[in-house]
């Protein structure tokens, strides 16, 4: 092996480990508490949808207005 290699393979499993480290720590980088949608301001027409709302093809996007 090269030395890029075996240079290459240990970062990538530094960056592994610390994604490791931060997952199981809970570790963020901002304090920030995560946004509060509540129901109401999900289901009015044209309001907040998720990712997964739109991407899961239950009741996403169907075409036209």
């Amino acid at each position: 092996m090269t030395k890029f290699a075996i240079f290459y393979g240990l970062l990538g499993m530094g960056g592994i480990g610390a994604f490791g480290y931060v997952n199981q720590t809970g570790w963020a980088r901002s304090k920030q508490e995560t946004r509060f949608v509540p129901k109401s301001v999900m289901r009015s027409t044209g309001g907040y949808r998720s990712f997964h709302y739109w991407h899961v093809g239950y009741g996403g996007y169907r075409g036209g207005k």
